[in-house]
């Protein structure tokens, strides 16, 4: 537990096994649209997971193509848009409706910025 930020060596050797078992997209999924992005929030507010980023994408750059990666970043996002249909019952409120309609614009608009952040530092040609 004490190199928590070093976590990502291990996740890349797992992203490795996937893509043997399993192909490119689900590897890509696993390391860069989930781990990846979490580290990055994380090294949000920990320096030593900040400090870590650069070997990192490294590794990220030498499991995959810069064309997959491009690929991956172009097309990823994981949250559905907000549908209030769906929020039909007795217990929905216009109020708890609202609630729900601004935290979906707010993990949406995380994930946007995630994945912003994910291309400058994966789609950049020199490492930073």
């Amino acid at each position: 537990m004490l190199n928590l930020h070093k976590i990502w060596i291990e996740q890349c050797e797992a992203a490795r096994g996937i893509e043997h078992e399993f192909g490119v997209v689900p590897a890509m999924k696993y390391l860069v649209g989930e781990k990846f992005i979490h580290y990055l929030e994380a090294a949000e507010k920990d320096a030593e997971f900040r400090a870590e980023i650069p070997a990192f994408v490294a590794e990220i750059k030498t499991i995959f193509e810069q064309w997959q990666i491009a690929e991956y970043l172009e097309k990823a996002g994981w949250t559905e848009p907000f549908d209030p249909s769906i929020y039909q019952e007795e217990d929905d409120t216009p109020e708890s409706v609202e609630m729900e309609r601004k935290d979906n614009i707010r993990r949406v608009a995380n994930e946007i910025l995630m994945l912003e952040r994910a291309k400058e530092w994966l789609l950049e040609e020199s490492d930073k």
